[in-house]
């Protein structure tokens, strides 16, 4: 009897390793830090940018967006064990950084081939990471940060930026699990935006899955600004976004999102917000299958 309860705990115990190998929760962030230097950019950020530092640590994999000239004071009270490079301060900077609680692997940038007024001053764009999530496991991240602006030649710039990312990811991402999260200065309720392109290659918005229940916004001449007292709802779309497409080998299963948290605001007497932008927040469940 004994021998079988002994052989019964030793199965029990590699079933519960097992499942800690091929199941995991993750919490990530999409944050524009609004990091140019302090006199072009639209926040503080020569205050603000050292608040937010300890505020990502709670989170597994962080992208940032407009992360510029204040990198050191992202990195200040940082505690990640990995990070991509950080190319530094407008013009040659991309503002794209990424830290992780998992090793990155294989970083490939990319700058836009379209690109609008102030934003051919520096390279925006796109990398291309792989994250491991699970041992011998890969997942493809993609931080991305498109041409802003609204008239006829803007919109043009990011149908083209919609178009080169597409492109890659059919190239280098076809049947890996993937989670894109950036700033797409995209809605889908503008006309002249096709950040639809991203779900006709099997992709599926967090806001649209979790939200509005799957129901994709019409292009209308009105935004979906409805945000004030509650930023996380179907009526609120915001330009920042996640997106997820699982593969054959890992499952990727929403949890959890969320638009705004009061942590990233100064203090509880001045409720400044750290940056131009609303931090986006979402959970995963990964599962190897």
């Amino acid at each position: 009897m004994k021998t079988i309860l002994f052989l019964l705990a030793i199965t029990l115990t590699f079933t519960s390793c097992k499942n800690k190998e091929t199941e995991r929760n993750i919490s990530v962030i999409c944050y524009n830090v609004a990091g140019l230097p302090q006199v072009f950019s639209s926040s503080n950020p020569e205050l603000y940018t050292s608040h937010i530092s300890p505020l990502l640590n709670g989170y597994d994999v962080v992208h940032l967006q407009e992360d510029f000239c204040y990198n050191d004071s992202i990195m200040l009270y940082n505690t990640h064990q990995h990070r991509t490079d950080h190319l530094g301060c407008v013009p040659d900077g991309d503002g794209l950084f990424g830290l992780s609680c998992f090793p990155i692997s294989n970083i490939d940038r990319h700058a836009w081939e379209d690109c609008t007024g102030a934003d051919c001053l520096t390279p925006k764009g796109f990398y291309y990471s792989q994250v491991e999530v699970f041992d011998g496991h890969l997942i493809d991240f993609y931080n991305v940060h498109c041409n802003a602006g609204g008239n006829t030649e803007s919109l043009a710039a990011r149908r083209g930026n919609i178009a080169q990312l597409c492109n890659y990811i059919q190239q280098h991402s076809a049947g890996n699990p993937v989670i894109i999260m950036g700033d797409f200065n995209s809605r889908y309720t503008r006309e002249g935006d096709t950040i639809r392109a991203l779900s006709q290659i099997g992709f599926t918005d967090l806001w649209i899955d979790l939200i509005r229940n799957g129901d994709v916004p019409e292009i209308s001449p009105d935004k979906l600004d409805d945000c004030d007292s509650n930023r996380t709802n179907a009526n609120c779309e915001r330009v920042d976004k996640i997106f997820f497409r699982s593969s054959d080998n890992v499952i990727i299963t929403p949890t959890k999102y969320q638009v705004d948290d009061s942590r990233f605001y100064y203090n509880s007497s001045d409720t400044s917000q750290l940056s131009d932008h609303w931090p986006l927040f979402a959970d995963f469940h990964l599962e190897v299958n």
